[in-house]
């Protein structure tokens, strides 16, 4: 690959940078990426709303989005799962997210986590006191 040329991706994450929670766990999962295949973005850094507009800021306040080099995206309960799956140590677990019906436990689960972020340590910014 040369300088000029751009790092491909196979998903790019956009979390928000202001939770201490979201920061955690996006730390870990850099570490599970071995390969460097996820392109992490924190969701009011750099040119991040620039490169994907489609996403509005409440969008991206409230939960994790995975995004394909497609352009379709993935939230929340949906993104973990989509994130996990293409993690070299979570590739195997991750299949039991796509059994029929784990979405109906996934999705609330993951809302009462991303509504209760703040109470699992860390603020650092507005975002997680909104709640």
């Amino acid at each position: 690959m040369t300088g000029d040329s751009p790092k491909k991706y196979s998903r790019t994450v956009i979390f928000d940078g202001d939770c201490g929670f979201c920061q955690r766990s996006i730390r870990l999962g850099k570490k599970l990426d071995w390969f460097k295949k996820i392109e992490w973005l924190a969701r009011l850094g750099g040119d991040t709303k620039e490169r994907f507009p489609q996403l509005s800021a409440e969008e991206t306040q409230n939960r994790m989005v995975s995004i394909r080099p497609d352009g379709k995206t993935y939230g929340g309960f949906f993104a973990v799962r989509d994130i996990a799956r293409h993690l070299p140590l979570t590739f195997l677990p991750a299949l039991f997210l796509y059994i029929p019906g784990i979405s109906f436990l996934g999705v609330p689960a993951y809302r009462w986590i991303a509504q209760n972020r703040h109470r699992f340590g860390g603020k650092t910014g507005e975002s997680c006191a909104r709640h």
